[in-house]
C-alpha cells in the first residue's frame, strides 16, 4: 500500500486534499478515526494551514465530519446510509459505463484489459491491498472515459464516503471472485459498444459487493470488519 508523500509546496491545500482523498479511497483511515490537523501536517510535511483548508473542503463535501478543535472525524457508515449510497452509485456509475461504451477506443480497451489481468494476477498472489488500488483504477478509467466531468466528480464523492469500509471486502469476498466476476463482462461490453450490458454489469458488480458489506453490519447497523456473515457471495 502506498505511503504518504511529502508535499514541498505548503500553500497548495488542494494537493493536501488530494492526498487525503487518496488515503480515504484506499481505506487507510478507519470509520470513527479522528484526524488531527497537526498529525496530518506532520505526515505531509506542511504547516497546519493548508491541512485546515483541505479538511474544511472535505467536511463541506460530507466526506469528513467536523470533530474536536483542530480535528476532523472519518464518518461511520451505517447500513441505511450505505444502501442510499449504493442506490445512487448504481445509477451514476451505470450511466457512466453506458456512455463509455459509446466512446470506446482501442486505447481504452487496452488499458482496461491490462488492469483486468493485473487484478486476476494479484488475486492469485493474494496481494489484496494492491488489488483494491488497481480495482479502483479500473473503475475510474471507465468513468473518466465517459467524458462527463461532473458525473465523474459525483461518483468520486460517493466512493470517498465509503472508502473507509471498502477494504472490508478483503480477503473473503475478493478471493471468492477467483478472477471470474463482472469485470471481464464489462470490458467485453464496452469493446462491443454495448452500453446497456456494460451498465448492467457495473450495477451487478456494485450491488454484489454491497450485499457483502451489508452482511458485515453489527447489531446497531454499523458496518464492521470481521463480522460473522449472514450471506457470502460465491
Amino acid at each position: 500500500m502506498k505511503t504518504f508523500e511529502k508535499i514541498e509546496t505548503a500553500p497548495l491545500w488542494n494537493r493536501v486534499r488530494g492526498q487525503i482523498k487518496d488515503a480515504l479511497l484506499a481505506g487507510r483511515f478507519e470509520p470513527g478515526q479522528t484526524l488531527t490537523l497537526r498529525s496530518l501536517a506532520e505526515m505531509f510535511g506542511t504547516s497546519v494551514t493548508p491541512v485546515r483548508d483541505a479538511i474544511n473542503h472535505l467536511v463541506a463535501q460530507g466526506v469528513l465530519e467536523a470533530g474536536p478543535r483542530n480535528a476532523a472525524v472519518v464518518p461511520d457508515v451505517a447500513s441505511d446510509l450505505l444502501k442510499e449510497i449504493i442506490f445512487v452509485r448504481a445509477e451514476l456509475e451505470g450511466r457512466a459505463a453506458r456512455e463509455a461504451a459509446t466512446r470506446k477506443s482501442p486505447e481504452l480497451i487496452a488499458a482496461l484489459s491490462a488492469k483486468l489481468e493485473s487484478m486476476r494476477s494479484l488475486i492469485r498472489q493474494r496481494q489484496l491491498d494492491t488489488y483494491l488500488d488497481v480495482h479502483r483504477d479500473f473503475h475510474f478509467t471507465i468513468y473518466e472515459s465517459a467524458g462527463i466531468p461532473l458525473l465523474y466528480e459525483m461518483i468520486e464523492n460517493l466512493w470517498l464516503r465509503t472508502g473507509p469500509i471498502l477494504t472490508y471486502v478483503i480477503p473473503d469476498y475478493v478471493v471468492s471472485l477467483r478472477g471470474s466476476d463482472h469485470h471481464q463482462k464489462i470490458v467485453a461490453a464496452i469493446e462491443a459498444g454495448d452500453g446497456p450490458t456494460a451498465e448492467a454489469e457495473i450495477v451487478s458488480d456494485i450491488e454484489e459487493a454491497a450485499n457483502y458489506l451489508l452482511s458485515c453490519a453489527d447489531e446497531y447497523g454499523r458496518i464492521r470488519r470481521g463480522q460473522k456473515l449472514a450471506h457470502h457471495p460465491g
